[in-house]
């Protein structure tokens, strides 16, 4: 019966990380913020963007790649918080279904007459 646990185990663990990723998603901040240098008036500034900031530099590494304006940021943000949404759903049905679906095929039976 030990293949019984070590295959619940398969299908918890993308059902948990599911459960975290769309609960990260759901509870993420409304906060828009420049994943690089927010260059607001020729001068960096640290912290949020503020609605009207034109500039925020995105890094690759230490290079500038592009510039974002505060409404583009935000739309990006929430299409990653979108996206980690469906992709935690998703992986939370795969979950529930593989970890229902081995628990039943697994079960002991009742002996047979």
């Amino acid at each position: 019966m030990q293949y019984r646990a070590v295959l619940l185990a398969l299908f918890l663990i993308p059902a948990l990380w599911g459960a975290s990723s769309v609960g990260n998603a759901l509870t993420a901040s409304d906060e828009v913020i420049c994943p690089g240098e927010n260059v607001r008036g020729g001068e960096e500034h640290p912290g949020p963007m503020r609605p009207g900031d034109t500039e925020c530099s995105v890094l690759d590494g230490s290079v500038a790649v592009a510039t974002r304006s505060y409404t583009q940021q935000q739309r990006v943000q929430d299409l990653e918080r979108r996206s980690d949404a469906v992709n935690g759903f998703l992986l939370l049905a795969y979950g529930t279904a593989g970890t229902l679906a081995s628990w039943f095929a697994t079960r002991p039976r009742a002996p047979r007459d």
